[in-house]
């Protein structure tokens, strides 16, 4: 078949897009990324054989029907993982990196995890605490010291073992064939934020994931074979796994995995990246490293100057952008002109300077329960304000509290919608429609020309610039526990182009007078040495910038509610 022909072919299972990679794109690579001072490319077709032989391993070890949970950083033994726990007939369940190391066996428990996949970072840990993983009978470490998936050699399994063991033991094991694959079984797992008290389980099945690689190849059809995407973004988020691997992976592009955030500059370089797959964290972040270089020479007017030019040229199709700007790409790697960018709002501003520049960013707009996309700018089209078409597989309509009203809740239907949340029947119902009717809980409008443009949250989550969504719930959990604290709210304020988390709280003075705290000040001091201590607890981008007391206790609705 050619390869034209292989690239309309729809994508029915997960295992089905990598196969059919393999046989577009072959001896092509697909993954490009260092271990140990040590570079390692990894083909199409070689990846292949590698999901292929873990499947047929986990098939082998009883893993089908198990569910799998996974963390660590973006590495191919975790990618091979999760694609191998669905194709063998089990679950698989990402999980956040960035989890505060307490929270992981609970998350377990939540998600009742049968295996469970780590890195290295979470070796010592796991290892240290594995008898409190109830339910857990296997422990496999993902990222070994050296990389080797192709060593045939069987082995017996152990309550710990390797990736790279069940790598060997299915190349040994040629008897097993890869099962047939159910679209609508509920094949993965993802938590949303929050503790175990707040967090919720979107269940998702391949035809939610497909239904997306599908719809995106139209919108992202500027990206070929010729491309190499940096992937930076953490794989255990939908957005990154599903647009920035899957998708990418059906077009082709060579994928270099960044190993750490520190090293996102060193890597532009390394790779010299074409494209990437960001938040609009990194596009301030990029721009800011911009402006300051620009600033260090003093030839802002200058750079002002050449941007007008530039956009007015392109107005008329003439590109001055690699005249102009070709010294400042090179601190990106001298060839990224794409970004696909998603996850929050981005300041169209920005959009309109980076295309100035020579770097073309087109906007989405996803949610975990839709798989994630919902809509896309395709590349060619120059919307910055917009978020995007509604992709070709979903429907849509406005709900206004009034017909009047400018916008209302964004509600979806689809194949990518989710099948609900686990062992939570009032939160689906509360979401999905009998019809299938998935309610965002986002505000926004669709102008004339069928553009989706965001206004705002309807619900209390507190969505950072990097993408990362904060419930005021968890932090207010822990904050209402401390006995010297009466009455809290945490809200997020803008602060430097982002939303600092601030905990306005009125103290429990009855309490503190009780053990001695007579001032105000050493009431106040005594608070914020526990929200230390409550901030060790948390999460990097969950922790509280900054406290205010309140004088008088919040004003209150008739229920008594804040």
């Amino acid at each position: 078949m050619e390869l034209n022909e292989l690239k309309t072919i729809p994508v029915r299972s997960l295992y089905q897009n990598v196969e059919l990679a393999a046989q577009k794109y072959g001896s092509h690579t697909l993954f490009a990324f260092e271990r140990n001072k040590t570079d390692y490319d990894i083909s199409y077709e070689e990846f292949l054989e590698y999901v292929t032989a873990m499947t047929r391993a986990f098939i082998h070890f009883g893993f089908a029907g198990k569910k799998i949970g996974i963390i660590g950083e973006n590495c191919p033994e975790w990618i091979a993982t999760y694609l191998a726990s669905m194709t063998a007939g089990g679950v698989a369940v990402p999980i956040d990196v960035a989890l505060a190391k307490e929270q992981l066996v609970e998350f377990a428990k939540m998600a009742e995890i049968d295996v469970l996949a780590y890195s290295s970072t979470w070796a010592s840990f796991i290892e240290e605490n594995q008898d409190n993983f109830e339910g857990v009978t296997n422990f496999v470490k993902l990222n070994d010291y050296s990389f080797d998936f192709k060593t045939a050699q069987a082995y017996e399994l152990e309550k710990f073992t390797s990736a790279s063991k069940i790598a060997h033991t299915g190349n040994a094991i040629t008897n097993i064939s890869i099962p047939k694959q159910d679209p609508d079984r509920m094949s993965i797992m993802l938590f949303t934020s929050g503790t175990t008290g707040t967090s919720k389980i979107v269940m998702l099945s391949q035809k939610n994931i497909c239904t997306v690689i599908n719809s995106a190849r139209g919108p992202l059809a500027k990206f070929t074979e010729d491309d190499v995407l940096l992937s930076v973004l953490p794989v255990h988020h939908t957005y990154e796994l599903t647009c920035g691997i899957f998708c990418a992976m059906d077009h082709g592009c060579k994928i270099c995995i960044n190993d750490s955030i520190k090293h996102v500059t060193k890597n532009l370089k390394k790779y010299k990246p074409t494209g990437m797959t960001v938040v609009p964290l990194y596009v301030e972040v990029f721009y800011n490293s911009i402006m300051k270089n620009v600033r260090k020479q003093g030839i802002e007017k200058t750079f002002n100057f050449a941007l007008k030019a530039s956009t007015a040229a392109k107005k008329v199709n003439i590109d001055l952008s690699k005249k102009l700007f070709g010294k400042v790409t090179e601190a990106f790697g001298g060839r990224l002109c794409k970004l696909v960018c998603g996850g929050a709002a981005l300041r169209p501003e920005l959009v309109s300077t980076f295309r100035a520049i020579g770097i073309e960013i087109v906007q989405g707009y996803g949610i975990t329960e839709c798989a994630p996309l919902v809509s896309v700018i395709p590349f060619g089209v120059y919307n910055p304000k917009s978020c995007g078409k509604i992709v070709d597989s979903m429907q849509v309509f406005i709900d206004k509290e009034n017909p009047t009203d400018e916008f209302g809740e964004i509600v979806v239907k689809g194949d990518n919608v989710m099948l609900g949340y686990y062992n939570n029947e009032e939160a689906t119902k509360a979401v999905l429609s009998s019809t299938g009717w998935f309610y965002t809980g986002d505000y926004g409008y669709i102008d004339k020309k069928g553009y989706l443009y965001i206004t705002g949250r309807k619900k209390n989550m507190i969505v950072l610039q990097d993408g990362k969504n904060v419930f005021p719930e968890e932090i207010e959990e822990y904050l209402g526990a401390l006995p010297h604290v009466k009455e809290c709210v945490v809200i997020g304020r803008q602060k430097d182009n982002d939303l600092a988390i601030v905990a306005l709280v009125y103290p429990d003075f009855e309490y503190t007078d009780s053990i001695g705290l007579k001032s105000k000040e050493e009431v106040y001091n005594a608070i914020r040495e526990e929200v230390n201590t409550i901030n060790r607890k948390l999460v990097g981008y969950k922790r509280i910038a900054t406290l205010e007391f309140m004088e008088e206790e919040f004003e209150k609705t008739p229920s008594k509610k804040i």
